[in-house]
């Protein structure tokens, strides 16, 4: 098993993506290479990066699995020699492999997955992970505000994978709020990095973001690198913003405020054994009281080249 670096310069990026998917890919792609030329290792861009619009336009705005955006995001990767943490994307299904009400909503419209890709240096896939929790959020009034199965199929499979040497739990934004999901990514080997992609919306974002990823962080004693989207999307959408890497103590080390961005903290193997050494709550746990034996999440082995 491949030994952690001393440090590694990691980037958040916060970007507003609309409806316009060429401009957005286009703004991606300028931001990861900004992030690259300042020194950055890891890269993050936030979920679905390529489209943000009305679900009935999902399924027209993704692609499959080795598609033109997946070949242009691999490319990238290698050609900057970095990891490329790909937040989401639309991801079309095999229409052979579901029944036709998972490939539909109630109008009869196709759904996609909310697919997270990482691209090693070499721009070889290090793991791909579906968004498990889809979001929904109702208003004052009961009624939905919010409904992502309306465009979106739920993944189910937790994934891990380990880079440079470091177990990194894979998430995508309302993941967040299911601190189930980590436990069980790290019940038998603990995570050292937890990714959130994120378009966390303005209002639950000001209430809940920062204090949910640090949540996370302290719970896990592992860095939190989340890249989330910030402002305006279009009608009746609006992101929080505020891209963050937090560090085990739960302490914020990058913060990109209300506007687009990049972020940049280092994430230090030695900080995770001075912390987890001083305070050792992952060896305090009692999984012979409340320990569960789930089916082990996927992991995938990498050194990333």
């Amino acid at each position: 098993m491949p030994s952690a670096p001393k440090s590694i310069k990691a980037a958040v990026i916060a970007m507003n993506t609309t409806a316009d998917k060429q401009r957005n890919i286009d703004t991606a792609t300028s931001m990861v290479r900004t992030a690259a030329s300042q020194g950055a290792q890891w890269v993050q861009l936030p979920e679905m990066f390529p489209y943000l619009g009305t679900y009935d336009q999902v399924y027209n705005m993704a692609e499959l699995e080795g598609g033109p955006l997946y070949q242009t995001l691999a490319g990238l990767a290698a050609e900057l020699n970095i990891v490329l943490f790909a937040g989401s994307v639309g991801e079309r299904p095999d229409r052979e492999s579901l029944p036709k009400f998972r490939l539909q909503n109630g109008q009869g419209h196709k759904r996609v997955y909310n697919t997270s890709y990482v691209f090693g240096r070499d721009g070889k896939l290090l793991a791909k992970y579906r968004k498990l929790h889809l979001f929904n959020l109702n208003g004052d009034d009961g009624l939905p505000r919010y409904c992502e199965s309306d465009g979106y199929i739920a993944g189910d499979q937790p994934i891990a994978v380990e880079i440079d040497g470091l177990r990194v739990g894979l998430s995508i934004c309302y993941d967040l709020r299911f601190p189930q999901l980590y436990y069980s990514l790290g019940e038998n080997q603990p995570l050292d990095v937890i990714t959130v992609p994120a378009a966390f919306t303005l209002g639950t974002g000001r209430a809940h973001w920062e204090l949910l990823l640090r949540a996370r962080a302290v719970e896990n004693l592992a860095y939190v690198f989340a890249a989330n989207q910030t402002g305006i999307h279009g009608p009746s959408k609006e992101s929080y913003g505020h891209s963050l890497i937090v560090d085990p103590w739960g302490t914020v080390l990058t913060d990109t405020g209300e506007f687009p961005g990049i972020g940049y903290a280092n994430i230090t193997p030695g900080v995770l054994s001075e912390v987890r050494g001083r305070l050792p709550a992952l060896k305090n746990r009692r999984l012979d009281v409340y320990g569960s034996e789930p089916e082990t999440p996927e992991l995938n082995i990498v050194a990333a080249p």
